[in-house]
């Protein structure tokens, strides 16, 4: 578990991204060196945990900051944008947070829902095909966008760089206050 230093509120959320950063990197080099699948799994669960978990810690410190209540027992994004909503408080953390959530475009989005369907049932033991009957032919095209695919591992590193900025970003909203 991560401590966080009391003195500046960014350096924990930043310590989480770092987290991520260091874990992807060895997703990387286990799977070049032929892991287990579950092994893998449970890396980039990992990847995706620390990331938002950062955006989560920020979204918080703003609510502390701007005095929404009950903001510390909240665990998602939405959540914690409808607990600013319902109290009526603007904060430009969690404007952004929620223009970048809520844009498809953004890998902030694609995060969000890979954490969600990790958080369901059926997500938790992903197959990388259904399985499959003894001696069965199957020709299988390979998909970069599985997960642990080429375009899975790439999107985890922009989600890594866009988790970063957005902590740098807000960094300057909260050193003004």
């Amino acid at each position: 578990m991560s401590r966080m230093v009391r003195e500046n509120q960014v350096s924990g959320l930043r310590e989480r991204q770092w987290f991520a950063q260091v874990l992807l990197r060895q997703l990387q080099q286990r799977q070049q060196d032929g892991a287990a699948h579950g092994e893998l799994l449970a890396l980039r669960g990992a990847v995706l945990f620390h990331l938002y978990s950062a955006l989560v810690g920020l979204a918080r410190n703003a609510g502390s900051n701007y005095a929404v209540t009950d903001i510390e027992q909240l665990l998602s994004l939405p959540s914690i944008t409808r607990a600013f909503a319902q109290q009526q408080v603007q904060s430009p953390e969690i404007n952004l947070i929620e223009a970048a959530r809520t844009n498809a475009a953004d890998v902030i989005h694609w995060l969000e829902q890979q954490v969600m369907a990790a958080n369901a049932a059926s997500g938790l033991a992903r197959r990388p095909l259904p399985p499959q009957e003894e001696g069965m032919l199957a020709m299988v095209a390979d998909d970069p966008n599985a997960v642990l695919a080429s375009g899975d591992i790439e999107r985890l590193h922009s989600a890594v760089a866009r988790v970063k900025e957005v902590l740098e970003a807000a960094a300057a909203h909260m050193e003004e206050w």
